[in-house]
């Protein structure tokens, strides 16, 4: 009787099994990968638009992009090189969702930390009125003076003053009179990541 060689099935198995725990384990991983991608939050797009006026008030205009949760919402305002070189981190300020409303009025932040602003989209308006562009509620960290309440600043006749003597900080103010024609740069991020959503450039007009 013709024997049969047996001598090369062990090998061709561990081969074929080798394969088969590589494709599983390669199929694992591209399912892992998958889910880690799937499950990644997508950071929304939007463009605005600011309106500075220091005797009328500030307005933060959508002009596109997905519509946005309000409670989500953080403004940033950076002052331009044309206050000053090397300003950007002295002067960034987060701007208070108190003082944040839509057109009726409701704030962007109650005091109780829930926003009554459901949504902010295409073509709405946020505000922040005049009397809340008071240096020391608008910018408090440009504007800390050592002094409590309204820190000095006073609005006259339609213009803005200030009887500090820290004349260096003055400068650095959105209602100083002379600042109008400067820019400051206007940021809207996602609160809950702090990416960036949009960022606008405003120019400072009486």
């Amino acid at each position: 009787m013709k024997q049969v060689n047996q001598n090369a099935v062990s090998p061709v198995i561990g081969v074929m099994l080798m394969l088969v725990v590589t494709i599983i384990i390669a199929a694992v991983v591209s399912g892992f990968a998958g889910g880690l991608i799937g499950n990644s939050q997508k950071i929304p797009q939007a463009t605005i638009k600011g309106v500075f006026s220091q005797s009328g008030g500030m307005q933060i205009i959508d002009t596109g992009g997905d519509t946005l949760s309000g409670a989500n919402l953080m403004f940033t305002v950076t002052n331009d090189p044309n206050f000053g070189q090397g300003l950007s981190t002295a002067t960034t300020q987060i701007l208070a969702k108190s003082i944040i409303t839509d057109a009726n009025g409701n704030a962007l932040q109650n005091n109780d930390g829930t926003s009554s602003v459901t949504s902010f989209g295409l073509g709405q308006t946020l505000y922040i009125n005049q009397s809340n562009l008071n240096p020391a509620i608008l910018q408090p960290q440009v504007a800390d003076q050592g002094s409590s309440g309204t820190g000095g600043y006073t609005f006259t006749n339609g213009v803005w003053s200030s009887s500090s003597p820290k004349t260096d900080l003055w400068k650095l103010c959105f209602v100083n009179p002379a600042s109008v024609g400067k820019t400051f740069t206007l940021t809207m991020s996602d609160k809950t990541s702090g990416a960036t959503i949009a960022k606008t450039t405003v120019v400072i007009t009486a």
